[in-house]
């Protein structure tokens, strides 16, 4: 049977890497690989001043509006507004989760198609959210189980328990909180690598793409390991490079966005506005415009390492079983059991 060989993926993923993005090179193709990379990855303020909360008041000499008051005056806007805001959080979620395959498979097929594969591959976007949702939620419940149960029984006033029982339920809530974030980070990595590429290869839902995964990494448990090792090696040089890039790109984007920024200061100076909400809202605008920008064209800078680490999570699966091969190899097979 054919088995993982990390090493032997590395040349492969490179050469992949530069057919894609050099040969021939194609800008178009960058940014739409920029964007569809940013989405897969899933890439608050406030103000104060004469800003004064409704229906407040200072009940109590404290200068402090009543907030209690408050919402209970408009707590069904309050609910409004979180279920608005969850709902955008799932729709983000979601989208995140297509554009995982809509971008391996635009590294699998050297394409900077986008609209043509969310199409054809948001059911397995679907399956995975679907799976992160349940996932998420049975940890939360868990924790909450495991942590804030021990906590509340030993930290509840009048519960008279000793002071060893207290620091015995915070070391556990320690321990199980690291252990938790571990599995989770673990189940995730995963998800991310291998899971999906797994739904994409053998056309199948998530649940059944980890009963096919599973087997597969028992046998290159040694392999496995190695390969997130090296990606956090990996991982490591692609931060290195993306804070370079981050300096390029920022002191390229300095140019436009500060002198526009520069001219309306002066001009506001000059007309005499005052900082009102309305002043906020354009200022904070025109800043997440520049954030955006900025943090989409280091995505897009960044290709060649983002292209090749998704080439060798590809290759790296792929060389354990046939029917999981997206990227042909360009060099020497990797070894197989005698």
């Amino acid at each position: 049977m054919p088995r993982m060989d990390v090493g032997n993926a590395i040349g492969p993923a490179f050469n992949h890497m530069v057919k894609v993005l050099f040969r021939p090179f194609s800008a178009a193709k960058w940014l739409a690989l920029g964007f569809a990379s940013l989405l897969a990855v899933g890439g608050g303020g406030g103000g104060s001043g004469n800003f004064n909360i409704p229906g407040g008041g200072d009940h109590g000499g404290t200068g402090m509006p009543d907030f209690g008051h408050w919402i209970a005056h408009y707590w069904p806007f309050l609910v409004v507004a979180f279920l608005a805001l969850l709902a955008l959080g799932l729709l983000i979620s979601w989208i995140c989760s297509v554009f995982n395959f809509v971008y391996m498979d635009q590294v699998v097929r050297s394409s900077g198609a986008i609209r043509e594969p969310f199409h054809r591959l948001r059911r397995f976007g679907t399956s995975l959210f679907l799976w992160r949702l349940g996932f998420g939620l049975i940890a939360a419940l868990a924790l909450a189980v495991l942590i804030a149960g021990p906590l509340l029984a030993a930290f509840l006033p009048g519960s008279g328990v000793p002071i060893a029982a207290k620091v015995i339920a915070v070391v556990w809530a320690i321990a199980v909180g690291l252990g938790f974030m571990f599995i989770m980070l673990v189940m995730e990595a995963l998800a991310n690598d291998f899971v999906s590429i797994t739904m994409y290869a053998r056309g199948v839902g998530i649940l059944k793409a980890w009963g096919i995964l599973l087997p597969i990494l028992k046998q290159n448990t040694g392999q496995t390991i190695l390969y997130f090792l090296l990606l956090i090696a990996f991982g490591l040089g692609a931060m290195m490079v993306s804070l370079m890039a981050l300096m390029l790109v920022g002191f390229v984007l300095l140019i436009p966005f500060g002198s526009v920024a520069l001219v309306a200061y002066l001009m506001a100076t000059a007309a005499h506005v005052r900082m009102s909400a309305p002043v906020i809202a354009v200022i904070a605008t025109y800043a997440m415009m520049a954030y955006l920008c900025l943090v989409y064209l280091v995505n897009c800078v960044t290709q060649p390492a983002i292209v090749f680490l998704q080439s060798f999570s590809l290759i790296v699966l792929g060389q354990a079983d046939p029917s999981l091969v997206t990227i042909p190899m360009t060099s020497a097979p990797a070894p197989t059991e005698q």
